[in-house]
């Protein structure tokens, strides 16, 4: 947890405390401002709208209110940042941790990456590298045997590969945790900086009750136009969600780029075998006693989804895997006895995963109606430019960065680029959700690591039912509204979204090659770890 503490005071006068109940006090009395402000403008439009038209009108609020709450955590998450932690000196290694016995597990599925775990091995204390090999091809089993034998580092196969990754991860653990007091959990495209463990270990030394040291993530920029634009995103969200969520919310184990405490592991009945098995895992482990440490100053690497393909394919196990997580354990979630702001936390934060694009579609629907009858029912013009900004805010904190480092012109095509990928997969989002609500299994994805070769036409055959939505709302909106305004939250994205795969296929900006690094690396003092 990142201990609450009065930000840096500036011209003597010491900054704002921020604390869960003034966290989520402020977020609530915002938001309650707005809702009675948005009910004083629609009054009168309840008293004199045909029954349709005030059915429309709220659900168009109720939908309005909803995404105004997401965009005020949001906001309230980026801004309260710095008034969460300063500095902190952790204890120096006692004797117990100076001779803990850690293990370092990489997961494969025909995926492995030989060249980022070469270079997360290598850290400033001895550590058994352990390989957890769920490759189906000869090529993919032949890679791992192939660094195992240059490192040393075991290898260890299923027989059958029940569970998904948990699956894996439970019956590896399993054979080694007599063994070993910590295991790092990394994926393929990972790469741990050489302090991880010493740091990491530094975290367990300070509190006994930490079940989990989960580490910072950055994206590299990649060398394709797609990743160069989008991975910064990576590095800003977690930092922004991260960083509140674990003061003032629920801190999250993020299921790679971590150390674990076996301890807490065994107490927590191992890793659930879901398809979101880390934040399922973390709800295990809060509930056992334990908590997640979020350390911000510890800087992991990983890979943006090399295309846009990619992105849905991890768009959509995300969509499902939350779905099924909620459906499954929102009452564990409630009868637990983890705090109210972190009952509250997890799970809007999950809701609104899935349903979020619910809401959405919900609120363009009513909003069409509006539409349609004119001046007799009208929201006044601040509710619109709430509404957006509430949706924008995930996008904004990378727009600011972007505008410091690069100038308007890169934060403003930034932005128009990161709300069409996000709107792109609003149908997706809409169907991944219902297919897991209507009672099937959600689908474990692995986000392929290599650009796809689908021919010309790919992306028409990826975005066929987008597409049929986009003509279908063109034609509604010509043919029945007279205009396609109301409905170009359905057909712009899709059409960008043509645009956005073709990015993967061009190379990434020079400048961006050339030096700048990854976004995101940088270490504030105020995450600096003592000794």
């Amino acid at each position: 947890m990142l201990h609450p503490k009065p930000a840096r005071a500036r011209f003597g006068v010491r900054g704002p405390r921020a604390t869960p109940a003034r966290f989520w006090g402020a977020i609530a009395l915002v938001w309650a401002v707005l809702l009675v402000a948005f009910a004083f403008a629609i009054a009168p439009s309840f008293a004199t709208g045909s029954p349709v038209e005030v059915a429309a009108l709220g659900v168009f609020a109720v939908a309005s209110g909803i995404l105004w709450l997401g965009g005020i955590r949001y906001l309230a998450m980026w801004v309260s940042g710095g008034m969460w932690r300063g500095a902190v000196r952790l204890a120096r290694d006692d004797r117990a941790l100076a001779s803990a016995r850690v293990a370092l597990i990489a997961c494969a599925a025909d995926d492995f990456n030989a060249d980022a775990l070469r270079r997360s091995i290598a850290q400033q204390r001895d550590v058994t590298v352990v390989i957890l090999d769920d490759s189906k091809s000869e090529a993919g089993k032949r890679a791992v045997d192939l660094f195992a034998a240059e490192t040393g580092a075991e290898v260890l196969r299923r027989s059958d590969r029940r569970g998904f990754k948990a699956g894996n991860l439970n019956t590896g653990i399993e054979r080694i945790a007599s063994r070993f007091d910590y295991v790092v959990l990394l994926d393929s495209d990972d790469v741990l900086p050489p302090d991880f463990v010493e740091r990491a270990l530094g975290h367990f030394a300070r509190d006994p009750k930490v079940g989990i040291v989960q580490a910072r993530h950055v994206a590299w920029r990649g060398d394709s136009a797609f990743t160069a634009q989008f991975a910064g995103l990576l590095g800003t969200h977690i930092d922004v969600t991260q960083r509140a969520r674990s003061a003032g919310g629920f801190s999250m184990f993020m299921g790679r780029g971590a150390m674990i405490s076996l301890e807490a592991y065994r107490a927590a009945g191992g890793i659930p075998e879901l398809v979101m098995e880390d934040v399922a895992f973390s709800l295990e482990v809060h509930r056992a006693g334990y908590r997640v440490a979020y350390a911000p100053e510890i800087v992991c690497t990983e890979d943006y989804p090399v295309d846009y393909a990619a992105f849905r394919s991890q768009h959509r196990k995300l969509v499902e895997g939350t779905t099924e997580f909620v459906r499954r354990s929102w009452r564990r979630i409630l009868g637990s006895r983890m705090r109210w702001y972190e009952k509250i936390d997890l799970l809007f934060e999950q809701l609104m995963i899935p349903f979020g694009a619910v809401v959405g579609l919900s609120l363009l629907t009513a909003g069409v109606v509006l539409f349609a009858a004119g001046d007799d029912v009208r929201a006044p013009l601040w509710v619109a430019g709430m509404t957006s900004l509430s949706i924008a805010a995930p996008l904004l904190p990378e727009a600011a960065r972007l505008l410091r480092a690069e100038g308007f012109g890169s934060a403003a095509r930034y932005l128009v680029l990161a709300a069409a990928l996000y709107g792109s997969v609003l149908v997706l989002t809409v169907r991944a959700a219902a297919k897991v609500m209507l009672g099937r299994k959600a689908t474990f994805r692995v986000t392929p690591k290599t650009r796809g070769v689908g021919g010309r036409f790919s992306a028409v055959r990826m975005l066929r039912a987008e597409l049929i939505v986009a003509v279908l709302a063109a034609g509604f909106g010509l043919f029945v509204l007279g205009s396609v305004v109301p409905v170009l939250a359905l057909i712009g994205p899709t059409l960008a979204a043509l645009y956005l795969d073709s990015l993967a296929s061009r190379p990434a900006p020079v400048e961006l090659i050339a030096g700048r690094g990854v976004p995101g690396t940088t270490v504030r003092h105020a995450d600096t770890v003592g000794v």
